[in-house]
């Protein structure tokens, strides 16, 4: 895991290493869409998303969460493959709602998905 901060100003950081739950938040909903379903299913009811959630995340190829995991935090979060497609690990973008907006995908999705692609050398 990696992750970059800004020098100055507001600031949301997750350290590297810190372990999260899979309950909320973009990434989680990245890293649970392309699990097989009997994986993702026991974890569903303590889930802040749903299952049409995942599907949705599996049809557009990226998430977003507003205050899902933690108030005040949006985030928009894309896969990063391996070599034979799947899903190993996640890309995210993530900062207060009054500057990434209560739909953080509209303005980041493409930009974040690509940064994604990229690092899956697709």
């Amino acid at each position: 895991m990696a992750s970059a901060e800004r020098a100055s100003g507001l600031r949301d950081t997750v350290p590297v290493g810190a372990i999260l739950p899979m309950t909320a938040g973009s990434a989680a909903q990245v890293l649970l869409a392309w699990e097989p379903p009997e994986a993702v299913m026991p974890l569903l009811p303590r889930c802040k998303f749903t299952g049409k959630t995942l599907a949705e995340v599996r049809r557009r190829g990226w998430a977003q969460s507003v205050a899902e995991r933690e108030l005040g935090v949006a985030s928009v979060s894309a896969p990063i493959r391996d070599r034979t497609g799947r899903v190993i690990a996640s890309i995210s973008v993530s900062g207060p709602i009054e500057r990434l907006g209560k739909r953080p995908g509209d303005r980041h999705a493409m930009a974040v998905v690509r940064a994604g692609q990229r690092l899956s050398g697709l």
